[in-house]
């Protein structure tokens, strides 16, 4: 349905508000499959210029986990495979912006686009995740300054999983994504609290 959208519908308002209504659905599917219960805390965030919003992070289904809230853009690594697929023809629609740790000179051009889009171009809110990496979920590491130097109000989004069922951390050095999938979907439920503070 996604696809007939991106390729059959012109650009308009009504095709952002449906593709934005189906990446929630498809969010609120995804974290269905794992039987997720996510509790809110906070106002939800909205598109808003000059605005982004920050959040730990512990596993590539931290989007999905927020999207099914509130649909965002996001700042991520381009991956290749299935993965790198969703992100070319669903997330791309969104105004998400890439990068490549592999090139050094990626990081002044993306900070250029994130700029771009939080003052110009803000149809949705921009998620970053500044830690750079997948923590844990016991603690946070320190983070980038990049999201902090844009010239824009931070907005903090705190994410806790309760390990109780599943543990939510994702390790690629230990496990493939797809094998991640899997076990969040085999677990008794994934149990999280998600605090959106201004």
């Amino acid at each position: 349905m996604y696809g007939c959208s991106r390729t059959l519908l012109p650009s308009s308002a009504f095709k952002f508000k449906f593709e934005r209504r189906l990446l929630q659905t498809m969010c609120f599917v995804w974290v269905a499959s794992w039987t997720g219960v996510i509790r809110c805390h906070g106002p939800k965030p909205t598109a808003c210029k000059g605005r982004v919003w920050v959040c730990n992070h512990t596993s590539m289904v931290d989007f999905l986990v927020i999207s099914q809230v509130t649909p965002f853009a996001t700042v991520m690594q381009k991956h290749p495979g299935w993965l790198g697929l969703i992100q070319t023809y669903i997330m791309d629609s969104f105004g998400c912006v890439y990068f490549n740790r592999k090139e050094a000179q990626d990081r002044v051009k993306v900070a250029e686009r994130i700029k771009d889009y939080v003052h110009n171009n803000a149809k949705l809110p921009l998620l970053i995740f500044p830690e750079g990496t997948c923590v844990n979920n016991r603690y946070c590491t320190m983070f980038k300054k990049g999201a902090f130097e844009l010239d824009a109000t931070v907005c903090p989004i705190a994410l806790k999983y309760n390990r109780i069922f599943v543990n939510a951390f994702w390790s690629s050095r230990q496990q493939t994504f797809a094998m991640h999938l899997v076990e969040l979907m085999t677990s008794w439920a994934v149990v999280a609290d998600m605090y959106f503070l201004e």
